[in-house]
């Protein structure tokens, strides 16, 4: 489409130029070639009633002078038309016809013959001779009009395609500038919602102003979707001081608050002492494990989460990180059990970062027990030529409120805030990058108080 608007303008022009031309020509041809018959129909008109007593032999002066002659030239009446007696001789085809020379002669008047009839039989001639100023006056207007009407044609021809080329100039090139102007001006402002035409519409996307109105709305989309993203980062920010401030005050604060038993000797006995310090132990470990969880959390943000990919057999894989998990959360006091649905197959996966997920996934399980017995089961089967593994509990489970904020980040802290709950509320949403990172998608299924499914899928 490049140099449409160039390609039209040319086209117009050329239309145009075509139309005058047409026009002058057809005129000039008018101009020489219907003159005489305008004059001759006017003649006819002025001289009609002479020439009808001339053909029933009333000869009188008239209106205008005239000579009438037989067929064999004799001249039968002379109304001081042309120097020739009553019986004398002419040369009838020179009499009939105007030749260059009559004209000359005669600037100001014009000569016009008749044939004469008498009961359907020609019996001879009449030539008028009528001032050139009588036709002109009758039929100039006319004149005018039948010669110069291609012209007067071709002019509202040529003003039609300018008036049309104008309002398609003005409909489909100066409103969609004016509209950027408008939206540029907004964009300044910090106003990134004024649309200009859209350029899918086909009338105004035919053409370079077109291509400009599409590159427009492109850019104010990025710029409105990268503002968007600055806020949200913005807001995630002031969301992350605020979780990073909370989270952290409650395990620092027991530290504070048991260091401070070690020194001032409440903690009197050698085993209340030692019960001190593993408190304190434990809650740095949970501290460390927070900030580890943060410092993922912003590589994932960043996209800077190292993640390797390899191909592995599923089984190779799979089966001794069951055994693992099998071990850790049996010593939770929490039944364990895992069921392998699918054959052994090649699968492309980050093996620590896939682990670091089931054991998130576990952990969250373990973090939302119920009292009591608990039980988790890890499943894996085939499903659409992908491995899906669920992750199923009889926990607590999830409010349907809460549903849809499960792989946002701080989603603990923010719904369910708890100290008995620890961690950081990251665990989750990490996971959910980690999988779509292999390509992957990651689900939650839960009814409030009857546990909880998670579920991912590898290729």
């Amino acid at each position: 489409m490049n140099n449409i608007l160039y390609k039209r303008n040319i086209i117009t022009a050329a239309i145009i130029v075509v139309v005058l031309f047409v026009s002058v020509i057809l005129s000039i041809y008018k101009f020489f070639n219907i003159d005489s018959k305008i004059y001759d129909n006017d003649i006819r008109m002025i001289v009609s009633r002479q020439k009808n007593e001339i053909e029933k032999g009333m000869y009188h002066e008239g209106s205008y002078p005239y000579i009438v002659f037989g067929l064999d030239g004799r001249v039968l009446y002379n109304g001081g038309a042309f120097d020739y007696k009553v019986g004398e001789l002419l040369n009838t085809q020179e009499m009939i016809q105007t030749d260059k020379s009559f004209s000359i002669n005669n600037k100001h008047e014009i000569k016009e013959s008749f044939v004469l009839e008498n009961e359907g039989k020609v019996n001879g001639f009449v030539v008028f001779l009528i001032p050139e100023k009588d036709i002109l006056i009758e039929s100039n207007f006319t004149r005018v009009i039948n010669i110069f009407s291609p012209v007067f044609i071709g002019v509202l021809i040529s003003a039609y395609i300018l008036i049309a080329r104008t309002l398609y100039f003005s409909r489909r090139i100066l409103t969609p500038l004016k509209e950027i102007s408008v939206s540029t001006k907004g964009i300044i402002a910090g106003n990134y919602d004024l649309e200009i035409i859209r350029t899918y519409e086909k009338e105004i996307g035919e053409n370079e102003v077109g291509d400009l109105t599409y590159s427009f709305e492109l850019m104010r989309d990025e710029l409105k979707a990268k503002q968007i993203r600055e806020e949200v980062l913005k807001k995630s920010q002031q969301e992350l001081i605020s979780c990073i401030s909370h989270d952290l005050k409650t395990p620092i604060s027991t530290i504070k608050a048991y260091s401070e038993g070690l020194r001032d000797g409440i903690a009197r006995t050698p085993k209340a002492q030692e019960n001190y310090v593993n408190i304190i132990i434990g809650k740095t470990d949970l501290l460390i494990d927070m900030i580890s969880e943060l410092l993922e959390y912003s590589n994932a943000e960043l996209n800077q989460l190292d993640i390797n990919i390899k191909e592995i057999y599923f089984y190779e894989y799979f089966i001794p990180v069951m055994k693992e998990l099998e071990v850790y959360v049996k010593q939770k006091d929490i039944d364990f059990s895992y069921e392998v649905n699918t054959r052994d197959m090649l699968v492309c996966i980050d093996k620590r970062r896939i682990t670091e997920v089931l054991y998130n996934l576990v952990e969250n399980s373990i973090k939302y027990m119920k009292n009591g017995r608990g039980s988790i089961i890890i499943e894996a089967e085939m499903q659409n030529g992908k491995v899906l593994i669920k992750v199923k509990d009889n926990g607590i489970g999830i409010s349907p409120d809460d549903m849809p904020y499960v792989f946002d980040k701080f989603y603990r802290a923010e719904k369910s805030r708890s100290s008995s709950i620890p961690g950081s509320g990251l665990g989750l949403s990490i996971c959910k990058y980690i999988i779509e990172e292999h390509g992957g998608e990651i689900y939650c299924k839960s009814r409030h108080s009857n546990g909880c499914e998670f579920g991912f899928t590898l290729k």
